[in-house]
C-alpha cells in the first residue's frame, strides 16, 4: 500500500456516515439542518462532527473552567475529597454515554449535554441559585433558574469569536442543556420550553444528573463524616438511615450490613449506581418496544405529548422518589449544610445589595457590560430579558464559591487591601 495519508484519514462526511450507520433509526444521528442561530461554515478536513464540536466549545469555555471550584452541596474548601461542579458534570457525561452505547444512541450528543448541563450553575450550589430566584421575582423580573443560566450562558454570555455572542451550539444539544431539570419559567420558546426534551439522549442525561448527585452526595456525606457524626446525635437520623440501609440493601438483594461511619468503605455505592443505570437501560429500551418507538419522529412526537421514554419502571421509580426523599431529609438536611447554605446566602444576598447600590463597585469589564446591557446583538437571543440587575445576577451566578468570597471580603471588609 502507498504511504498515502488521504487513503488513511477518514473526516467528518465519511466519520458522520459511519457513526450513523451504528445508531438505532430513533437516535440523533446529526443535528438538524439550520440546527445552529448563525450559520457556520465547516472548515476543510474537519474532523468533527456537530456535536463533538459543541462538546469542544463548551470544554474550552471560561465557564466550564470554573466549575472545578464550584460547590456540588460539600463546600470546595471544606475538603478535598468533595465533589464539585466540574467532578459531578463528569460523572453524568460517563454515565450518560454509557446508556446510550447499551440502547445504540448517540454518545456525543449525551456528552455535549452533560458537559453543559451545569455551567450556568451558582457558587456554593443550590442556596444561591435560590437566594438568587427569590431575589429576580422580588424585583418583578423572571425568575433565575440554573438549567436556563446555562443556555444563557451557552446562547449570551461566553464568546467564540467577534461576529456573534455566545458558542452557537446546535439545537439539540441546547435543549438538552435546559430540559435536563424540570423547572422551568418558560422562557425559551424557541427550545419548546414547556415540552419534555425530543431526543433520548437528552432524557438520559436529565435522569443520570439525578441519580448521580444523589448517589454520589450520600457517598460524600459518609466519607466527610458528617452522616456519623449525625447518625449517633440524632434519634430521627438514625431512622432515616437504617431505612436508606433498608433500600439500598433491598435493591441489591443483599444482607450486608452496610456501615455510614467516615473510615468505612462506601462500594455499596458502584453497585446502587450499576443497579439504577441497568434499570432505567432495561426499562427504557421495554418502553421503545411498548411504545412502538421506530424512528426520531416517534420520539418527537412521544415528547410533545409528554410522553419520557427514558425512564424508570413504576416499580423503581417508587423506590428512587423514597430514596431520593430521605437523601434530602438526611444528607442535605444536615446542620453543616444548613450552615454553609446559610453564610452562601449571606454572600450572595450582600454582594448583590453592593452592587445594586452602587454598580461602580463591579470590576470594568462587568460596568461596561451593566451600562451596555441593551445593545442590538440581543436580538436573536430569547432567554432573560437584558437589563441591569441581570447583569449583576450573570456575575454573582459565574462566581466561584473562593471568588465570591473574596469578591465580598474586597467589598465589605475595610481592613483589605484593594
Amino acid at each position: 500500500m502507498k504511504n498515502d495519508k488521504t487513503e488513511i484519514i477518514r473526516y467528518k462526511n465519511e466519520i458522520d456516515e459511519s457513526y450513523a450507520s451504528i445508531l438505532a433509526d430513533y437516535a440523533v444521528k446529526s443535528a438538524k439542518p439550520n440546527s445552529r442561530v448563525h450559520e457556520e461554515k465547516v472548515r476543510d478536513k474537519e474532523n468533527r462532527s456537530d456535536f463533538q464540536r459543541d462538546r469542544d466549545r463548551i470544554i474550552h469555555s471560561a465557564a466550564f473552567r470554573r466549575l472545578m471550584y464550584k460547590t456540588q452541596v460539600f463546600v470546595n474548601h471544606e475538603g478535598d475529597y468533595f465533589r464539585t461542579r466540574l467532578t459531578h458534570t463528569l460523572e453524568v457525561a460517563q454515565i450518560s454515554r454509557g446508556i446510550c452505547k447499551s440502547l445504540a444512541l448517540n454518545e456525543e450528543l449525551a456528552e455535549a449535554i452533560a458537559l453543559g448541563h451545569d455551567i450556568g450553575h451558582t457558587p456554593f450550589g443550590h442556596a444561591v441559585e435560590g437566594y438568587l430566584d427569590d431575589e429576580m421575582k422580588r424585583r418583578e423580573m423572571t425568575g433565575f433558574l440554573h438549567n436556563e443560566q446555562s443556555v444563557r450562558v451557552v446562547d449570551l454570555l461566553e464568546k467564540r469569536c467577534s461576529e456573534y455572542a455566545g458558542l452557537n451550539l446546535t439545537y439539540e444539544v441546547r435543549e438538552g442543556i435546559l430540559k435536563h431539570n424540570s423547572d422551568r419559567s418558560g422562557i425559551y420558546q424557541s427550545l419548546n420550553s414547556n415540552e419534555i426534551c425530543s431526543t433520548l439522549e437528552g432524557q438520559i442525561v436529565g435522569l443520570v444528573d439525578t441519580v448521580a448527585y444523589i448517589c454520589h452526595d450520600l457517598q460524600d456525606g459518609i466519607i466527610s463524616g458528617l452522616v456519623e457524626k449525625a447518625y449517633y446525635k440524632n434519634n430521627d437520623f438514625q431512622k432515616d438511615i437504617k431505612r436508606i440501609e433498608t433500600i439500598v440493601n433491598t435493591l441489591l438483594d443483599s444482607n450486608e450490613q452496610l456501615n455510614f461511619s467516615r473510615y468505612s468503605d462506601t462500594f455499596f455505592i458502584d453497585k446502587l449506581i450499576h443497579h439504577f443505570v441497568m434499570a432505567i437501560t432495561k426499562s427504557s429500551a421495554e418502553n421503545i418496544k411498548n411504545k412502538n418507538i421506530k424512528n426520531r419522529d416517534d420520539v418527537e412526537k412521544a415528547a410533545k405529548k409528554g410522553v419520557s421514554i427514558i425512564e424508570f419502571s413504576k416499580e423503581d421509580k417508587e423506590i428512587f422518589k423514597d430514596f431520593k426523599k430521605l437523601i434530602y431529609k438526611s444528607v442535605y438536611g444536615i446542620n453543616t449544610i444548613e450552615i454553609m447554605d446559610s453564610k452562601a446566602k449571606i454572600v450572595a444576598k450582600e454582594l448583590f445589595e453592593a452592587f445594586s447600590n452602587n454598580p461602580k463597585l463591579l470590576p470594568p469589564d462587568e460596568y461596561f457590560k451593566y451600562l451596555h446591557c441593551n445593545d442590538s446583538e440581543l436580538e436573536v437571543y430569547d432567554g432573560y430579558k437584558n437589563n441591569e440587575l441581570r447583569v449583576i445576577c450573570d456575575y454573582i451566578a459565574s462566581m466561584t464559591d473562593r471568588f465570591a468570597l473574596e469578591e465580598h471580603e474586597r467589598i465589605t471588609n475595610p481592613r483589605i487591601r484593594i
